[in-house]
């Protein structure tokens, strides 16, 4: 074979692959999003909002795609969805749970483990960690405050919170800085994937839950017993 048909060859191959890339993502995102829907309804809590938490979207129509990072035409590889049971985007109450699903597709392509990740656009094909060296995680974040407050549920709280600590049982982390208290773990990716994700996942959620908002009743009444020990 010549050189100009190995080269038609190679192409044909490597479009053949980016073809059924592109099928198998949408496929995925076919079966992912759903299920973090229904994990979300199993949980009493409605969608608010979505990011990426690596890359931006890509650019508007106007704007000049050749000039943005091929990586943000890939907006759902890293992403965080949002959701809430507030009954007002700008009052924070007690009772109320925000929870995150902070879907890592990959690992080895968190900005933080990339060297200048931040300034200079990742080479795709020359990460720091390798496909096999990577991993594809689910961490679900819960945050509910023990105090009232008329702030943005977003820029106020969300923005402001770092990511809750994964542990493997409840344990909730008070967050003076805005009054809050959180939790969080961690599951496979391939978790979510499974037949009974949406039961076993939102179980845990409510265990979760249920440690966080028992923490916050303990707090209250700690505070309500020092103030009259003080009066």
């Amino acid at each position: 074979m010549n050189t100009d048909a190995t080269t038609l060859k190679n192409n044909d191959d490597l479009f053949l692959e980016i073809r059924t890339a592109h099928r198998l993502l949408a496929a995925y995102y076919q079966r992912l999003l759903p299920t973090i829907d229904d994990i979300a309804n199993a949980v009493d809590v409605n969608f608010y909002r979505w990011e990426s938490s690596e890359f931006t979207h890509p650019v508007g129509k106007s704007s000049n795609p050749c000039m943005d990072w091929g990586w943000n035409f890939l907006p759902a590889n890293c992403t965080r969805y949002i959701f809430h049971n507030a009954v007002n985007n700008n009052q924070v109450r007690v009772g109320e749970l925000m929870i995150e699903f902070h879907v890592i597709s990959d690992s080895g392509i968190l900005l933080k483990d990339i060297p200048n990740g931040t300034r200079n656009e990742p080479d795709a094909l020359n990460l720091p960690k390798s496909v096999t060296e990577a991993t594809s995680t689910l961490k679900i974040h819960l945050l509910t405050p023990y105090k009232n407050n008329d702030i943005d549920w977003y820029k106020g709280i969300h923005q402001e919170c770092p990511d809750p600590i994964i542990t493997e049982e409840p344990n909730a982390k008070k967050e003076d800085d805005i009054n809050f208290y959180t939790s969080g773990f961690e599951v496979p990716l391939s978790d979510l994937m499974a037949d009974n994700a949406v039961e076993k996942i939102s179980a845990r959620i409510e265990t979760y839950k249920s440690h966080l908002l028992a923490t916050v009743k303990e707090h209250n009444i700690k505070n309500i017993a020092n103030t009259v020990s003080e009066a």
